[in-house]
This record gives C-alpha cells, sequence and structure tokens, in this order.
C-alpha cells in the first residue's frame, strides 16, 4: 500500500516538474533577455509571448517521453482486437457524442466561472503548435498519467474496489487542471475514460475521446455554440435526451463486450 501511495507522490510530481520546467526556464529567459535590453516586460507580460506555448509544448512531450521510458504507463490494445478496432473507434465517438450536448448544457445553465482569461487561453492555445499541444499531445499525456499510472496504482491498491479506484483518478484529473470549470467536469470526464480503461484495459479509446474533446473546442465555431444556446425548450431537451440516449447505449456495450473478469469486479 505504502509503496503505490508513494508511486502516484511520483507520478504526480515528475509530471508537474516536466510540465513546468521548460515554460519556467523559457519565462526566465524572455524576461531577463528583455530586461537586458532595457525592456519592463514582468511575469504577466511574458505570457503573451510565443515562447510560452512552446515551452509547454516541449513540457508535454518530456512527460510523455518520460512516463514511456519508465513504463509507468504502456499504450496497447488491451482486450481490444484488431477486428474490433473500428466498432471501438465508432463507439468512443458515440461516448464523446453522447456527453458533449449535455455538458456543454450545463456549463452554460450553471453559467461555471473561469479563472482562465480569454486571453490567456487564446496564448496558451493559438496557433499551430497551440492546437497541437492542446488538442492532440496533451491528452496523450493526461491519460499516460491520470488512466495509465495513477489508475494502474490505484487498481493494484485497492484491486476489489474499482470504482474507488475510478473516482479517485478521476478527481486528481480534474484538480491538476487547476481551474474550476475543467475541476469538476474534468471529474466527471475522469470518471467516464477511468472506467473505459478499466474495462478494455487500454488507454487508446480513452486517448481518442479525450482528443475529440479537445480538439472539438478549439476548432468548433463560436456560431455552433451560438446556435445551441438558442435552442428553444423543446429543441433543448430533445438533444440532450438523444444524446444521453447515445451516451446510455455506448456505455451498455462497451460494458457487454469488455465486461471485466470476476477476478476483477
Amino acid at each position: 500500500m505504502k509503496k503505490e501511495l508513494i508511486n502516484i507522490i511520483k507520478y504526480l510530481a515528475t509530471y508537474g516538474l516536466l510540465l513546468v520546467g521548460p515554460v519556467t526556464i523559457l519565462a526566465v529567459a524572455t524576461v531577463v533577455n528583455d530586461h537586458l535590453h532595457g525592456g519592463t516586460m514582468d511575469s504577466d507580460t511574458v505570457w503573451q509571448t510565443p515562447y510560452m506555448t512552446t515551452g509547454v509544448t516541449l513540457g508535454t512531450l518530456l512527460c510523455i517521453v518520460v512516463f514511456l521510458w519508465k513504463r509507468w504507463a504502456v499504450i496497447g490494445m488491451g482486450r481490444i482486437t484488431r477486428s474490433d478496432v473500428w466498432m471501438v473507434a465508432l463507439m468512443s465517438v458515440l461516448l464523446f457524442v453522447g456527453w458533449y450536448f449535455p455538458e456543454d448544457y450545463l456549463i452554460r445553465v450553471f453559467d461555471v466561472p473561469d479563472n482562465m482569461t480569454e486571453q490567456d487561453y487564446e496564448n496558451l492555445t493559438g496557433g499551430m503548435v497551440g492546437l497541437i499541444d492542446t488538442g492532440f499531445i496533451t491528452p496523450v499525456a493526461e491519460e499516460l498519467l491520470c488512466r495509465g499510472a495513477i489508475l494502474g496504482a490505484l487498481l493494484r491498491l485497492m484491486p476489489r474496489r474499482p470504482w474507488v479506484a475510478i473516482v479517485v483518478q478521476a478527481v486528481i484529473f480534474g484538480v491538476i487542471h487547476m481551474n474550476p470549470v475543467q475541476m469538476v467536469f474534468g471529474s466527471f470526464y475522469g470518471v467516464m475514460l477511468g472506467w473505459l480503461c478499466w474495462r478494455t484495459a487500454s488507454l487508446l479509446p480513452g486517448m481518442a475521446i479525450h482528443i475529440f474533446n479537445n480538439v472539438s473546442a478549439l476548432v468548433m465555431p463560436e456560431s455552433f455554440s451560438n446556435a445551441l444556446s438558442d435552442l428553444n425548450a423543446t429543441a433543448t431537451i430533445t438533444a440532450i435526451a438523444l444524446s444521453l440516449c447515445v451516451l446510455a447505449c455506448s456505455i451498455v456495450w462497451f460494458e457487454k463486450k469488455y465486461k471485466a473478469e470476476k477476478h476483477d469486479a
């Protein structure tokens, strides 16, 4: 028990240090260089430079390399057979679609606050580098950390209580985002991705859904979100009901197809 708890702390500490290391070095170097040339750049304005996105991307890539190299998490097919790949891909898309609309509705209804300004968000996710990092690289790194390393350690720690392990890693997944919106909805999302990983013994479906989610948030036109918010009550209820039906059918399919063995339950 003690060993696994230490491992979880090690995973989180390594992830945090690797993630912030390159961007911190770049930030300090940028500010120092600016001051040497008579500038007045401070810690707030440094985030508006293009170097910060590059630093975040380098840190995220380092996390992926280290976690795979140390085999703290493994990317593999698990219980998914080759003949099931396309079906699993389709069901992963349906899981994403089933959750997307209810989540979007809840965010708009409760007007969940966000501590990241629009400018900060644009600085971190703008441009091709931001799209690649936030849309593709970050989901892989977060899946390796939460569903790979941490969930694996928790399942070894409590093999007869998988749902406790799934919920704990989901809460950790929400907390590491350090953002009110993502803490709340990320935790719910983490439960679904954790359950999916536990059932299939693979990180691939979760990675696919995570990538779908992040990329859609970056490339979805604002007009689409506005159209959703302008739906009347009947159309909104219908859209949510259909989404929940799709979500439920996808969950049932995965549950039946990859039902855990008795010793895993």
